[in-house]
């Protein structure tokens, strides 16, 4: 007795489909044994660290509760984003550790990083085809090492670790009158984070979207899509909307920890949407300018295509070869958080009255 080819086809599919649900049950059950055990244990040691050992201002311990949201949330989005080829091992370890110490430091922290990965993530497949005929070192899914993870996350990382030690575990909304240091720390991660959205918006619409060639952001002449520094009004809209995005995400985190008592009595917080907008914007300009002075770029004869290193069969387009595109984006995302709080802090008052 035979059976079509489809149907056995399909039968081999389901049984595989199976066994990865199981599995995954499985991992799940056995990390669930591991990381509640752990979680409270790190609890218990933070209480201890920050009662007994050199920290002078007043300690709130985090609860349990947000101990255990705290690992397994970023777990979870790890996990998941290297069994979906969105980051590789090495990428999706410092990605959790990143995580957990922005949902420590706050929910809003968390939040934003999470709207930036979650958007950027899906806008790396948007016309993925046109995407591979134009970059040279283009890969499938978008899949993030290491090295990018740290430079999109790695400074917000380390101003939200400063944030926990300037708060010592407390929560405020965003008050430069009453809590002047941890706001502008806080608008410092949201920045970052806001900044690496922008460029990412940006690169990943405006380079497949229009018509016309971009320009070159520092002599405005028209270069092809794909040269470092080049600009487009579609790109330029998109890094706006990036950062706004990051800024939706903390104004949730805020809504999330705060009551409306205690929001009624705290300045107006919805202007963190437009300043997350503005670090977008601020940002990929940053990345732009930078990317067209110390990044090269040329058109390569020989593939048709922009490159990134010189060769006989390249024509020089712009820049010199001293940054690659992890270092200009951490350059880029630094001087937006060194920049943004100050502006945070001249024009809240304008807007939000």
């Amino acid at each position: 007795m035979s059976f079509p080819r489809e149907r056995l086809t399909q039968n081999h599919r389901e049984f595989d489909s199976k066994g990865a649900r199981f599995v995954k049950m499985v991992i799940v059950a056995a990390t669930a044994l591991i990381v509640v055990p752990f979680a409270l244990t790190l609890w218990w040691i933070s209480l201890i660290s920050f009662t007994y050992y050199g920290y002078e201002g007043p300690v709130y311990p985090i609860s349990p509760l947000r101990w255990l949201i705290a690992v397994c949330v970023p777990l979870y989005m790890s996990i998941d984003a290297l069994h979906r080829k969105k980051l590789d091992r090495a990428g999706a370890v410092l990605a959790f550790v990143i995580g957990v110490v922005m949902t420590l430091s706050s929910y809003s922290h968390f939040l934003s990083l999470a709207a930036f990965f979650y958007s950027g993530s899906k806008l790396t497949r948007f016309r993925a085809r046109k995407k591979q005929e134009l970059e040279e070192d283009y890969k499938e899914g978008g899949q993030r090492t290491w090295i990018q993870v740290f430079a999109n996350g790695g400074l917000p990382a380390l101003y939200a670790a400063h944030f926990i030690l300037d708060t010592g575990f407390q929560d405020h909304p965003l008050d430069f009158s009453h809590y002047y240091n941890s706001t502008f720390i806080a608008l410092g991660v949201m920045s970052g984070i806001a900044c690496c959205s922008g460029d990412t918006w940006a690169s990943e619409v405006g380079s497949v979207v229009g018509m016309e060639k971009p320009r070159l952001i520092t002599t405005w002449e028209r270069v092809p899509r794909g040269t470092n520094g080049a600009v487009s009004l579609v790109g330029t809209l998109m890094s706006f909307a990036g950062g706004l995005v990051v800024g939706l995400g903390y104004l949730a985190g805020i809504f999330l920890t705060f009551n409306q008592e205690m929001l009624r009595s705290s300045p107006p917080q919805w202007p963190v949407v437009l300043f997350g907008g503005v670090a977008g914007l601020v940002g990929s300009l940053f990345d732009s300018l930078l990317g067209a002075w110390f990044q090269y770029s040329g058109y390569c004869t020989r593939q048709c295509k922009v490159v990134h290193q010189a060769s006989p069969t390249t024509e020089h387009i712009s820049g010199v070869a001293l940054f690659d595109n992890e270092g200009i984006n951490l350059l880029s995302c630094l001087l937006t958080v060194l920049i943004m709080p100050h502006i945070c802090f001249s024009y809240w008052p304008r807007i939000g009255y």
